[in-house]
């Protein structure tokens, strides 16, 4: 097996994106809306994963839908976390609002503690396994 490298560097950030959606919309829906904004960004592409935080939903169930989605974002290049944030933020708001109307909007953050970003790791990558 052999490793080709490309010489530029990559940065792996995590964040946390929080989407209003109108109401009827799924989960599922808005993660495939974003994976596809994310990855196919014309002026710097990534490579996106994203997971359904625990304990976000549909509800309530008037007005918008709220989710909240854990990524984690790897580009080519050294990035400052918070112009990344801002630059996600943007193309995930301008594809949302495109394909669910308006009243659709999204957050990004990838300002978190240490003890934040723990648990937010484990529920993207699941309990690590432990040999008794």
């Amino acid at each position: 097996m052999t490793v080709v490298s490309t010489g530029t560097p990559t940065s792996t950030v995590m964040a946390v994106v929080r989407v209003e959606a109108p109401a009827g919309v799924d989960a599922p829906t808005v993660e495939a809306e974003l994976t596809r904004a994310l990855h196919e960004h014309q002026k710097r592409p990534m490579s996106v994963e994203l997971s359904l935080a625990d304990g976000t939903g549909p509800w309530p169930r008037r007005g918008p839908a709220r989710y909240a989605f854990v990524a984690v974002l790897t580009l080519a290049g050294r990035t400052v976390p918070e112009r990344l944030a801002r630059k996600v933020e943007k193309t995930a708001r301008k594809a949302i609002e495109r394909r669910f109307g308006r009243p659709a909007g999204a957050q990004v953050r990838t300002d978190m503690t240490d003890a934040e970003a723990g648990a937010y790791w484990y529920s993207l990558r699941g309990t690590p396994h432990r040999q008794a």
